[in-house]
């Protein structure tokens, strides 16, 4: 019980932490927004201002519009997290038809089409931003959703320069704490499976001395993310927001590639360990104390990246919602304390249920679970860099704009091909891993009757 109390109280440290530095570090922004209605009202005249812009004409007119329009996403949709809170509150599938509206806009810019025809998807960029406004802010959602049909800001909502509020403050705060509860488990939840798969590891091997290095992992990952939310905040301050963004989002995508070679090879090391159950009890003995110092490092890493990767985003969101959005904040506070909450007794099940697995069955399970995560992490490392327009994208209309963001599946050939070649390296290493597993328990069932005959 000691050894499940100290687990606990880490973990409540490393909590704690992420709460202290979200709540504490700075932010640059001035400007503070009633409600998501008047945040999509600025986005509005930010994305006039593009096409006003891209109309004056001139040599540079499509670069000046091009960053006028990375400037209502990044610096509104995004760093005030209307994305993440659209995502949450209404579907996933909603903030990537949002997100894939902005790409459409710069994709005129870009291929040099006409100021109409810039016009008419900002226009139903608007009405998208509108409409999900209204919705955050308790109205009623309108039918339509994908804002496609819509040809003006006053498509399916009211328009964004109005002044008279809508919905109610009570819908609205709902509306905040799910936004936030959501978030806070869809982000949270991958960084807890992969440490306490870790943990519980470490503690069915008796390697329960390697934990602190995993602790350690953990909680650089949490001072890392308030550096980086510091240095994102600081480019914003004086680089520009659009700048700060793409930086965000290109870290992410980087970040997100090297979890996949982490957990990759973690996960195969997992798998090489999954016939202990059938071994003798020398073997089992032997595999207790197999953590060798680069295995331990993987592993400290591992965890260290598991919150490094999402803890700025994170912090960021927050930032954005405390300081620059002031309706509900007790609700913020509420939604984040309930997720955290219910982290930690996933965090508790986990780690015990874990724990009380035969051996094989736990390694099986561990490793398959991280291969997952592999594939989850490629689909969303080219989703971030697309994101960052350092990737272009190709839909699949087959697909019929169907996304499950939770694994990273995407309706692209950019994420899907790199996830395929994934998915057969990962089927080739375990017939590899279950080949060889099957060689080395021949050969020490085999050295056991001659062991016995020794004693």
């Amino acid at each position: 019980m000691k050894g499940y109390r100290k687990l606990k109280q880490v973990f409540f440290a490393i909590l704690a932490a992420v709460f202290l530095i979200s709540g504490s570090v700075p932010a640059f922004a001035q400007n503070t927004y009633a409600d998501w209605q008047e945040v999509a009202a600025v986005m509005g005249e930010t994305l006039d201002g593009a096409v006003e812009l891209y109309r004056a004409g001139g040599d540079d007119a499509g670069k000046k519009a091009t960053a006028e329009v990375n400037v209502a996403y990044f610096k509104f949709y995004e760093k005030l997290g209307f994305e993440k809170t659209v995502m949450a509150a209404i579907s996933g599938k909603r903030g990537g038809d949002v997100e894939h509206q902005f790409y459409l806009v710069k994709k005129v810019i870009r291929d040099q089409g006409t100021v109409e025809e810039l016009s008419e998807k900002t226009d139903v960029l608007k009405s998208m931003l509108v409409e999900d406004a209204v919705f955050l802010d308790g109205g009623e959602k309108t039918e339509g959703g994908s804002g496609e049909e819509a040809k003006s800001p006053d498509a399916g909502a009211k328009p964004a320069h109005s002044t008279e509020p809508q919905g109610n403050a009570e819908a609205a705060g709902w509306q905040t704490l799910i936004a936030v509860l959501g978030l806070t488990l869809r982000e949270g939840l991958e960084a807890i499976l992969v440490i306490a798969a870790i943990i519980a590891y470490l503690v069915k091997t008796d390697n329960k001395k390697y934990l602190g290095g995993v602790y350690a992992g953990a909680l650089l990952g949490v001072l890392f993310s308030g550096v980086l939310a510091l240095a994102f905040n600081f480019v914003a301050a004086n680089i520009g927001d659009a700048e700060s963004g793409i930086g965000q989002e290109i870290f992410e995508g980087l970040t997100m590639f090297l979890a996949v070679i982490v957990l990759f090879y973690v996960s195969n090391w997992m798998l090489s360990k999954s016939e202990t159950e059938l071994w003798s009890k020398y073997i089992k003995d032997q595999v207790e104390h197999s953590v060798s110092r680069g295995s331990m490092y993987a592993l400290a890493f591992s965890a260290f990246l598991a919150v490094s990767r999402e803890g700025a985003e994170l912090i960021l969101f927050f930032q954005g919602m405390r300081s620059n959005i002031s309706n509900n904040p007790h609700m913020m506070w509420l939604g984040l304390l309930i997720a955290a909450l219910i982290l930690v007794f996933v965090y508790i099940g986990i780690t015990r249920l874990s724990i009380r697995l035969p051996l094989k069955p736990f390694f099986t399970f561990t490793s398959w679970l991280m291969f997952v995560l592999c594939i989850s992490f490629v689909g969303k490392g080219v989703y971030e860099l697309q994101e960052a327009g350092v990737i272009g994208r190709t839909q699949i209309s087959a697909m019929n704009e169907f996304t499950f963001d939770s694994l990273g599946i995407y309706d692209r050939f950019e994420t899907l091909i790199p996830q395929v070649v994934l998915l057969v390296i990962t089927v080739i290493t375990y017939r590899y891993q279950m080949q060889n597993n099957k060689k080395k328990r021949a050969e020490l069932e085999k050295k056991q009757p001659e062991q016995k005959q020794q004693m």
